[in-house]
Protein backbone atom coordinates (compact mmCIF):
# COMPACT_ATOMS: atom_id res chain seq x y z
CA UNK A 1 0.00 0.00 0.00
CA UNK A 2 2.70 2.73 0.65
CA UNK A 3 4.25 1.82 -2.58
CA UNK A 4 1.31 2.55 -4.11
CA UNK A 5 0.63 6.04 -2.46
CA UNK A 6 4.52 6.71 -3.10
CA UNK A 7 3.96 5.96 -6.44
CA UNK A 8 0.90 8.21 -6.63
CA UNK A 9 1.83 10.93 -4.73
CA UNK A 10 5.30 10.90 -7.13
CA UNK A 11 2.93 11.33 -10.44
CA UNK A 12 1.78 14.23 -9.24
CA UNK A 13 4.68 16.30 -8.50
CA UNK A 14 4.42 18.62 -10.93
CA UNK A 15 1.56 19.52 -10.54
CA UNK A 16 0.51 23.03 -8.93
CA UNK A 17 0.87 22.68 -5.15
CA UNK A 18 -2.62 22.08 -3.09
CA UNK A 19 -1.36 22.08 0.29
CA UNK A 20 -4.83 22.81 2.02
CA UNK A 21 -6.64 20.15 -0.67
CA UNK A 22 -8.13 18.10 1.98
CA UNK A 23 -9.48 21.21 3.20
CA UNK A 24 -12.27 21.43 0.61
CA UNK A 25 -14.99 19.69 2.50
CA UNK A 26 -17.82 21.79 2.35
CA UNK A 27 -18.61 20.40 6.20
CA UNK A 28 -16.16 22.27 8.03
CA UNK A 29 -12.98 21.39 9.44
CA UNK A 30 -12.52 22.14 12.92
CA UNK A 31 -9.08 22.73 13.75
CA UNK A 32 -9.23 21.36 17.22
CA UNK A 33 -10.78 17.91 16.41
CA UNK A 34 -8.39 17.59 13.36
CA UNK A 35 -5.43 18.45 15.84
CA UNK A 36 -6.88 15.56 18.08
CA UNK A 37 -7.36 13.03 15.06
CA UNK A 38 -3.90 13.91 13.72
CA UNK A 39 -2.77 11.25 15.96
CA UNK A 40 -4.68 8.49 14.32
CA UNK A 41 -2.50 7.24 11.96
CA UNK A 42 -2.77 4.70 9.14
CA UNK A 43 -1.52 1.20 9.86
CA UNK A 44 -0.51 0.46 6.80
CA UNK A 45 0.90 3.57 5.95
CA UNK A 46 2.56 4.90 9.19
CA UNK A 47 0.63 8.56 8.29
CA UNK A 48 -1.93 10.67 9.99
CA UNK A 49 -5.16 9.77 9.00
CA UNK A 50 -5.52 13.74 8.76
CA UNK A 51 -2.21 13.85 6.21
CA UNK A 52 -3.42 11.31 4.15
CA UNK A 53 -6.69 13.43 3.67
CA UNK A 54 -8.79 11.19 4.77
CA UNK A 55 -10.62 13.08 7.09
CA UNK A 56 -13.43 14.93 5.49
CA UNK A 57 -15.49 16.65 8.29
CA UNK A 58 -14.67 17.36 11.48
CA UNK A 59 -16.70 19.98 13.58
CA UNK A 60 -18.30 20.77 17.04
CA UNK A 61 -21.67 21.55 17.20
CA UNK A 62 -24.83 21.85 19.45
CA UNK A 63 -22.83 19.74 22.23
CA UNK A 64 -21.44 17.19 19.89
CA UNK A 65 -18.60 16.25 17.82
CA UNK A 66 -19.52 14.89 14.23
CA UNK A 67 -16.04 13.32 12.11
CA UNK A 68 -16.49 12.04 8.28
CA UNK A 69 -13.78 9.88 7.27
CA UNK A 70 -12.58 7.31 4.46
CA UNK A 71 -10.13 5.38 3.21
CA UNK A 72 -7.60 5.00 0.83
CA UNK A 73 -9.78 2.16 -1.05
CA UNK A 74 -13.00 0.75 -0.15
CA UNK A 75 -11.45 -2.93 0.02
CA UNK A 76 -9.67 -1.59 2.80
CA UNK A 77 -9.86 -4.24 5.93
CA UNK A 78 -8.75 -1.43 8.41
CA UNK A 79 -12.31 0.87 8.53
CA UNK A 80 -13.76 -0.32 11.47
CA UNK A 81 -10.36 -0.16 13.29
CA UNK A 82 -9.45 3.76 12.41
CA UNK A 83 -13.23 5.04 13.34
CA UNK A 84 -12.58 3.40 16.56
CA UNK A 85 -9.45 4.72 16.92
CA UNK A 86 -10.68 8.24 15.77
CA UNK A 87 -13.51 7.83 18.28
CA UNK A 88 -11.06 7.09 21.29
CA UNK A 89 -8.63 9.65 20.30
CA UNK A 90 -11.67 12.52 20.38
CA UNK A 91 -13.04 10.68 23.88
CA UNK A 92 -9.57 11.23 25.31
CA UNK A 93 -9.33 14.70 23.93
CA UNK A 94 -12.53 15.86 24.90
CA UNK A 95 -14.06 13.57 27.46
CA UNK A 96 -17.82 11.82 27.42
CA UNK A 97 -19.73 15.07 28.11
CA UNK A 98 -20.82 14.92 24.44
CA UNK A 99 -21.83 12.32 21.94
CA UNK A 100 -18.82 11.54 19.57
CA UNK A 101 -19.82 10.44 15.90
CA UNK A 102 -17.26 9.15 13.47
CA UNK A 103 -18.82 7.54 10.10
CA UNK A 104 -16.76 6.17 7.32
CA UNK A 105 -18.22 7.65 4.17
CA UNK A 106 -17.48 6.93 0.39
CA UNK A 107 -18.72 10.06 -1.33
CA UNK A 108 -16.33 11.65 -2.58
CA UNK A 109 -14.02 9.13 -3.94
CA UNK A 110 -10.52 9.84 -1.92
CA UNK A 111 -7.76 10.38 -4.19
CA UNK A 112 -4.00 11.08 -3.56
CA UNK A 113 -4.99 14.69 -4.18
CA UNK A 114 -6.08 14.68 -1.09
CA UNK A 115 -2.88 13.77 0.76
CA UNK A 116 -1.36 17.52 2.36
CA UNK A 117 1.74 18.38 1.67
CA UNK A 118 3.41 17.03 4.97
CA UNK A 119 1.98 13.83 3.82
CA UNK A 120 3.67 13.80 0.30
CA UNK A 121 6.50 14.87 2.06
CA UNK A 122 6.33 12.02 4.64
CA UNK A 123 5.46 9.43 1.54
CA UNK A 124 8.79 10.86 0.41
CA UNK A 125 7.96 13.40 -2.44
CA UNK A 126 9.99 16.62 -2.97
CA UNK A 127 8.64 19.64 -1.27
CA UNK A 128 7.38 21.96 -3.16
CA UNK A 129 8.90 25.73 -3.40
CA UNK A 130 6.57 28.76 -3.92
CA UNK A 131 8.34 31.13 -5.92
Amino acid sequence: MLSWLRHRAMRHEDLPSAPHAHHKSAGGLDPEVLDCLEKVQDPEVGISIVHLGLVYRAVRKAGRIEVDLTLTARTCPLGDLLVEEARTCLLRRFGGNCPILVSLVWDPVWTPDRITQSGLELLGRRPQHVS
